[in-house]
């Protein structure tokens, strides 16, 4: 269980996101749990010469990590344009370590997810160094990328064949290749829609795709449906496609 933003960037790093995803990671509630925050782990992964590199990557929870604001300043020095993407977790019952510690990274491909898909084995060529079924979400992803050549189409074949069979409690997932974010939405029907919840916010500049925020947001905010696949790419452009 866990928040997490994106952001497609041309201009200025918005780094309010990054406070903000801070900020709800400390006090934003989860289901079933009595005690609020998202304290199991943090990471950061932008782009530098067409390559993902972690920003930072820690096990501690971000609202307590001194890491944090140092790596928002590295943030502010990354090239332009680029995407980034920033996850704080809550272990749904693997340990906090590194190995299983959002955002992954995988041939290029960069991956991040709330949610839970149950008796997830896929048949990978590569193998996880974790525990988490988010890890073997991007591993068969890389791999249906590396056969397709597309972001997109790889995201659609990951959602039908590997998602929509299975159990899951949720599927909210940012992926990125550093050419294109995509966000999925999905949930069973028995959770909480508020929770495995996933928008999006268009400025001149910038995309930000966030699940939760206190930011008083002004701007008209738009919520990805479930099932529905919204594709941003690097000139700002935004396709919609409902998938399951």
């Amino acid at each position: 269980m866990c928040r997490m933003v994106g952001v497609v960037f041309r201009g200025v790093f918005p780094a309010e996101v990054l406070t903000d995803l801070k900020e709800v990671a400390r006090v934003g509630k989860i289901p079933g749990e009595k005690e609020p925050g998202h304290k199991d782990g943090w990471g950061i992964v932008s782009f530098v010469g067409g390559s993902p590199i972690y920003m930072e990557r820690r096990i501690d929870a971000v609202f307590e990590d001194h890491h944090f604001e140092p790596a928002v300043g590295q943030v502010a020095k990354l090239p332009r344009p680029n995407i980034l993407l920033a996850h704080a977790r809550a272990s749904s019952g693997t340990p906090a370590i590194m190995a299983n510690t959002h955002p992954f990274i995988s041939r290029g491909i960069v991956l991040a997810h709330n949610g839970t898909v149950f008796d997830y084995e896929p048949r990978t060529r590569h193998k996880p160094v974790g525990d988490t079924d988010s890890e073997k979400l991007l591993i068969s992803l890389a791999e249906k990328m590396e056969d397709r050549g597309h972001l997109k189409e790889a995201m659609k074949s990951l959602v039908l064949e590997d998602i929509a069979p299975r159990k899951i409690s949720g599927a909210v997932l940012l992926v990125t290749d550093g050419k294109e974010l995509c966000g999925f939405r999905d949930y069973a029907p028995d959770r909480s829609a508020s929770y495995y919840t996933l928008r999006f916010l268009r400025r001149p500049d910038h995309v930000v795709f966030f699940q939760e925020t206190l930011l008083d947001l002004k701007d008209s905010v738009q919520q990805v449906k479930k099932g529905e696949l919204v594709t941003v790419d690097i000139d700002l452009n935004v396709a919609r496609e409902q998938i399951t």
